[in-house]
């Protein structure tokens, strides 16, 4: 039998009465699109909140008439924000009595993309650059070389928005702090699927630094804040000088807290004020901790830190700690920031460890300076030092040797995290030349050391992270020249090749305790990765090391070590566990450490 379609009075009084029905109706939603666009029309249309929403799941069958009429136009405007403007959107329906199931079904069409994007400037900025002034120049040329949306690329209005952002934060963190939009616009036309970027900033004054006014100062003198300043009055006020200025405030440890406030005024733009706002420690703290290792065993450390000894702008360190195998006490004495910006140190300690059967007294007095930039520290002394080594079993002495040196410490890091890196690089080194005295059978005279350890961190594909080291160190003396046992080296350890107990590789006497050598060489690859999605900070980990300590290289012949361990990445560093086996002594050892060394 044929099917007569109702006449279209018909049609309108079905939808009239639909729209009247204030009967609750149970439904569903069906959105038939991609993947992506699928995911926000879920989010943000009416249809899809609502049935999401306990109260609004079920409607008057009039109301969800209204919604799904409103669907469609609701749709496209939320495609043309990911850059489509030619899409087709309907819907359709289907009422078995109890549920009607909605279905919106969407053919995005092409997406528009950029076919030109043009910045331009005007203010200050713009008539700098005009004149030439390689400053405006660079800073105009950089603005349109990192325009984050230039022609080819796909249009969406939320990469059109982060890319005027990104204009904006670049102009205002090189000085120009009043930077805006004289206008910005972007000419869609739908019908080619293209869009045509026009944008027009004023740069507004460019700032300069003013008087920096300190506040909350108590037992810090304000030089010592001035110091620490690496502009002056009337350079560009940038916000990396700033960030940098506040960087070095905390970690000058002698604020709890720091804020930098600067109001941009552009009729103090010439000279514009810059408030630091600061919070000193307090002048005095103690500090008792609990630690072990399976170097060293337990410990207990007393610290104490008076931020202002005897009224001098001088910091007073002092350290006692008592271990199973190491017992130290020390006292550092370091200035407040001088001009440079530098930092005086005097410090003196006495220790003892038993390490490979050796009983080691170490005395040690030293006075220097240290140079610390944002990823740049260095540290030049002149230290006397003196190692007096005896046999534990039988408390023969094995070397009783003092030296002076002039020495120099270097340490650069390029790293993503201070504490957790994933990504970077650091390398340290360090040098000394001095003159050793002994009363062993060995000649007092001239030595040099030289020490470098390069540390890599990569992240390799979807949560694989590796970590690789490699030290080479070396004594440079003749043979018969006495040089204390603390200057030597030995390895073996958790920071060095796992699977061997603290410092047991290298040179031994007869006895078979490890003396120390001239050379050493130490390499090492981990590879991690998070070991369950729900706890991304333990991490599972497989590691090689490689390494040994020799009186010269033709004797050097590497120790390997090789395991698995668990990291637990802490907010105060990456808390280590280790099971490694030592191929030299055929044991598996557990190593536990926290923290990084560069």
């Amino acid at each position: 039998m044929a099917q007569v379609a109702a006449p279209p009075v018909a049609q309108a009084a079905s939808a009239a009465e639909d729209d009247a029905d204030t009967r609750d109706v149970t439904w569903t939603l069906d959105i038939a699109a991609p993947p992506a666009l699928r995911t926000l029309l879920a989010r943000y249309l009416d249809l899809s909140r609502y049935l999401a929403t306990p109260d609004t799941a079920r409607v008057p069958r009039g109301e969800l008439m209204r919604l799904r009429q409103a669907a469609p136009a609701q749709a496209r405007a939320l495609l043309e924000t990911e850059g489509y403007f030619n899409a087709s959107v309907s819907t359709q329906a289907r009422d078995n009595g109890s549920v009607i199931a909605l279905k919106l079904l969407v053919e995005p069409g092409p997406r528009a993309r950029v076919s030109q994007a043009r910045v331009e400037f005007e203010g200050p900025l713009s008539v700098a650059a005009e004149a030439g002034e390689p400053a405006a120049v660079a800073l105009v040329d950089r603005v349109r070389s990192r325009w984050s949306l230039p022609a080819g690329e796909a249009y969406t209005q939320d990469r059109w928005s982060s890319a005027k952002g990104e204009v904006l934060a670049l102009l205002r963190a090189e000085g120009y702090a009043t930077a805006g939009w004289s206008g910005t616009v972007a000419q869609v036309r739908a019908v080619e699927d293209r869009a045509a970027l026009f944008l027009v900033a004023d740069s507004g004054p460019l700032y300069r630094f003013g008087a920096v006014q300190v506040t909350g100062l108590d037992h810090v003198d304000a030089e010592a804040v001035q110091a620490l300043q690496t502009f002056s009055a009337g350079q560009p006020l940038r916000e990396q000088a700033l960030l940098d200025y506040q960087d070095r405030l905390v970690k000058s440890a002698l604020f709890d807290s720091v804020a930098i406030e600067m109001e941009p005024d552009p009729a103090l733009a010439d000279a514009m004020p810059v408030v630091v706002k600061v919070r000193e420690r307090s002048l005095q703290q103690a500090t008792l901790g609990l630690g072990i290792s399976d170097n060293t065993g337990p410990r207990v450390t007393l610290e104490h830190l008076h931020q202002r000894v005897f009224d001098f702008p001088w910091q007073a360190k002092s350290k006692l700690q008592l271990g199973r195998t190491d017992q130290q006490a020390s006292i550092d004495l370091t200035s407040h920031p001088l001009p440079g910006p530098y930092r005086n140190l005097i410090s003196a300690s006495i220790g003892q460890t038993d390490a490979s059967g050796l009983e080691v007294t170490s005395q040690r007095a030293r006075i220097g300076r240290s140079k610390d930039d944002e990823r740049l520290e260095r540290l030049y002394y002149l230290e006397w030092q003196r190692s007096l080594t005896r046999q534990l079993d039988n408390g023969l002495t094995v070397d009783d040797t003092s030296a002076l040196s002039g020495n120099y410490q270097w340490i650069w890091r390029q790293l993503d995290h201070p504490l957790l890196p994933t990504k970077g690089v650091s390398l340290s080194l360090d040098t000394a030349l001095g003159r050793s005295f002994t009363t062993t059978a060995q000649r007092s005279g001239v030595f040099g050391r030289l020490n470098g350890r390069l540390t890599h961190y990569a992240t390799l594909g979807q949560n694989w992270y590796s970590t690789s080291r490699l030290q080479i160190g070396q004594v440079l003396s003749a043979t018969d020249v006495a040089v204390p046992y603390s200057l030597l080296f030995r390895t073996g350890g958790d920071d060095s090749v796992r699977g061997y107990a603290y410092q047991s590789l290298g040179p031994s006497n007869a006895a078979g305790t490890a003396v120390g050598g001239r050379v050493t060489a130490v390499g090492s690859v981990e590879l991690a990765r998070p070991i369950l999605a729900r706890m991304p900070a333990l991490w599972g980990a497989t590691f090689i090391d490689a390494g040994n300590a020799a009186p010269d290289w033709p004797s050097y012949k590497a120790a390997l070590g090789y395991g698995v361990g668990l990291r637990w990445r802490s907010p105060v560093g990456a808390l280590r566990l280790d099971l490694a086996y030592g191929q030299q002594v055929r044991k598996v050892r557990l190593h536990f450490s926290v923290g990084i060394t560069f």
